[in-house]
């Protein structure tokens, strides 16, 4: 494991761009990891509905499912997933978060096409630990213990932490209120026209946010040997959208007492989670030698308590009532350093990486075909082989140049069944594939900073995107009934930048980075949505471009503002495979001349805080601010730029040793409650008209929310106890 500040950080860490935020720096925030990224240039998270729930995290413009996440350097996502759940992540025991965006080292496994991030777990090195009791809004508390302490000859870590919340905020239903407001020429309303005598009312609390959550993480090692194992249990219901259309009879979402309506049902999701890993390592003069020993097992499973009491009829396809998805996977990964040269001319550092997994996935699911092996069992097996040499060249002031090579190959099962020999094809397996990249970088004595890198990247199509989750998605085919297989996004990127890092005056410093990048994504896979269900499909060739800048301006140790900020835009630009919406058509066919946006990708995200301290940091506030821009969700329909400011401080109330003892933290998120205010855009406005608009033709214009409002204005406390 790499150590040090921030500074050493971002130079050992990677050849390319990363950035780092540590959970230790907003203790007593509730902050969850996914809040800890969203304070990172390139990275977008995306939470459906209220704290905790299903959060996934994009970076630079890709897709969820374009990022991989580690956690101590092991994979996290899995192949039955769209993408990894960061929800699911605890913040006790965690040291830090790192984000690479563009060059992903040699020592993770693949190429993804957006990046990667890591979470690294803390290192247990003497007798210390934490205690903590949090409340906050809606119904929620926060609970958190971790422990470190001497155990044979090492130290081990025990780190314990619960969430718990209800979660059901208040909001405005934005087009019931319009339409509540509006008298048709004729004298009807909206709800008469619905054939309902009592109009639906606006202000609504969300419902089925309840979110309890567990983590459990043991971790032990010494010079020579680490072993650790993590639990998480999660149980969480799964609220509905908001519609955004104008059928006033389906705005009865988050009103219990419609329970037919489909956005009422009590649906329920509950998971298990194990993992264990068992790791050596040892040193052989310049050489550093580990291996890594994984094993990890999920068991997932969904409830929809009332699609479960009727006839299979109404169930609404496969998994529409309820679904159990079990994952296991083994694997192995090595590790090889090697430092030549280090006092010549030409440092290197030669890092391998080798790692081999194997995945299976059981699935059962409401009316499923008896005796067919369609959406039953799958397997699947990775090999990765990766290459990577840092070269400094002593001779161009410490030049650094690193070129990377990988090979990768997937093994995977066939589409089919046994029932139905039309679906055959559609092949998982595919052959070895070689993709690198070269970087460089070059630091000055004046504090600035040159750098850049170009590389190339393939991603797998994953069991999720395949064969669908049993519930609205299901797998690819043509009109024939044959599968339709999907094939690897490949992608290729390039990076360059500046930076400097320095002091202003005795009492300011400070550093800030630039970087600008584009990335070219072939075969991108997406998801097309019909009347019917949905399914993912390669929908053709993009294009992503963007600037990002990070920096820290401080004033001795009293106050600090951290920003970072990004401005990105991605369209398709063609290409031969793939179809948009409801096929036939490429994407640049179906919309000649026209820009046409990939969608859920942000114009422009920023996160400024100001963080100020006092009396020798025993009292400390800060002041953050969180922007995100016009996000695409059709070509012509976007959701509006968020803005959320939060406030809040902390203060030593019984100091034991250097920020050691009793803290107590407060603070109000949202502060202006514009979460659940959030509205979607459209060109030309969103208008409805009379029924009958031939006699009555008037339009009346009308802003409806965003599908998953976001939780508004929330109060916290917190009592730490550090010993």
């Amino acid at each position: 494991m790499v150590s040090g500040d921030r500074d050493q950080l971002l130079d050992a860490l990677s050849p390319g761009i990363v950035s780092i935020a540590k959970p230790d720096d907003v203790k007593g925030e509730h902050k969850s990891i996914p809040d800890l990224l969203d304070q990172i240039p390139g990275v977008y998270v995306r939470s459906q509905s209220g704290s905790a729930h299903y959060t996934t995290a994009s970076i630079r413009g890709s897709a969820p499912s374009q990022v991989n996440i580690y956690v101590d350097g092991v994979p996290m996502n899995l192949s039955n997933e769209m993408a990894a759940d960061i929800s699911t992540l605890p913040v006790s025991g965690i040291e830090r978060v790192e984000v690479y965006r563009g060059t992903t080292p040699a020592r993770f496994s693949g190429a993804p096409v957006g990046g990667a991030i890591n979470i690294i777990t803390k290192k247990p090195t003497e007798f210390i630990g934490s205690i903590s009791i949090g409340k906050r809004s809606f119904n929620s508390e926060q609970y958190a213990t971790n422990m470190h302490f001497p155990f044979l000859t090492g130290h081990m870590m025990v780190a314990v932490d619960r969430d718990t919340t209800d979660g059901n905020f208040e909001y405005t239903d934005k087009t019931i209120k319009t339409m509540n407001s509006t008298v048709f020429a004729d004298g009807s309303t909206p709800a008469s026209q619905a054939g309902m005598s009592t109009q639906l009312p606006a202000k609504r609390k969300r419902q089925a946010n309840r979110v309890d959550k567990e983590n459990l993480l043991i971790k032990w090692e010494d010079k020579r040997f680490i072993f650790k194992f993590a639990a998480t249990d999660l149980d969480r219901m799964m609220p509905g959208s908001v519609p955004e259309h104008i059928r006033y009879i389906d705005h009865t979402q988050d009103l219990p007492q419609y329970t037919p309506d489909p956005q009422n049902h009590e649906r329920r999701q509950v998971m298990r989670k194990r993992e264990a890993i068992a790791g050596w390592r040892e040193s052989f003069g310049a050489i550093d030698t580990a291996i890594n020993l994984t094993w990890l097992k999920n068991k997932q499973s969904y409830r929809d308590a009332l699609l479960m009491t009727l006839p299979l009829s109404f169930q609404n396809m496969m998994g529409g009532a309820w679904n159990d998805y079990t994952t296991t996977r083994k694997g192995v990964s090595g590790d090889l350093v090697w430092r030549l040269n280090e006092a010549g001319s030409f440092k290197h550092q030669v890092e391998f990486h080798t790692e081999y997994y194997d995945e299976k996935l059981e699935a059962d699911l409401s009316g499923r075909i008896i005796d067919s092996d369609f959406l039953s069992q799958f397997h699947r097996k990775k090999r990765n082989v990766q290459l990577q040499d840092m070269i400094t060249i002593a001779p161009l002031g410490g030049l650094q140049i690193t070129p990377l090579i990988r090979a990768e190959k997937l093994t995977g099962p066939t589409i089919g069944s046994r029932r139905n020999p039309a679906l055959k094809g559609g092949s998982g397996d595919y052959n070895w594939e070689t993709t690198g990249s070269l970087n460089a970088k070059k630091a000055f004595e004046n504090g600035w900073q040159l750098f850049g890198g170009t590389g190339t990247y393939i991603r797998y199509p994953n069991f999720y995107e395949i064969y669908g989750n049993g519930w609205g998605i299901v797998p690819n085919s043509d009109s024939t009934g044959k599968a339709v297989a999907l094939v690897p996004e490949k992608g290729r990127t390039v990076e360059a930048g500046f930076g400097w890092q320095g002091r202003f005056s005795e009492d300011f410093r400070g550093n800030f980075r630039i970087t600008g990048f584009e990335r070219k994504t072939e075969n991108n896979i997406s998801l097309l949505s019909t009347p019917i269900a949905a399914k993912y499909i390669n929908v053709g060739d993009a294009i992503f471009r963007g600037i990002e800048i990070e920096g820290n301006i401080a004033w001795t140790t009293r106050a600090d503002i951290q920003f970072a900020v990004t401005k990105q835009e991605a369209h398709y630009t063609g290409g031969s495979s793939g179809y948009f919406y409801f096929g036939g058509n490429s994407v640049v066919q179906r919309f000649p001349g026209q820009t046409i946006h990939v969608l859920a990708v942000p114009d422009v995200t920023a996160n400024v805080r100001l963080n100020m301290r006092f009396f020798n940091n025993t009292l400390s506030a800060f002041i953050e601010g969180n922007h995100i821009g016009r996000i695409y969700y059709n070509q012509d329909q976007w959701e509006k730029p968020l803005t959320r400011m939060n406030v809040g401080g902390s203060w030593l109330a019984a100091k034991v040793g250097p920020n050691k003892g009793l803290r107590v933290s407060f603070g109000v998120n949202d502060v202006f409650n514009e979460g659940p205010k959030q509205e979607m855009g459209r060109d030309g406005g969103y208008m409805f008209t009379h029924p009958n608009s031939n006699f009555y033709p008037q339009q009346y214009s009308y802003s409806p929310n965003v599908l998953y409002p976001y939780q508004g204005r929330t109060v916290y406390a917190t009592l730490n106890w550090s010993y």
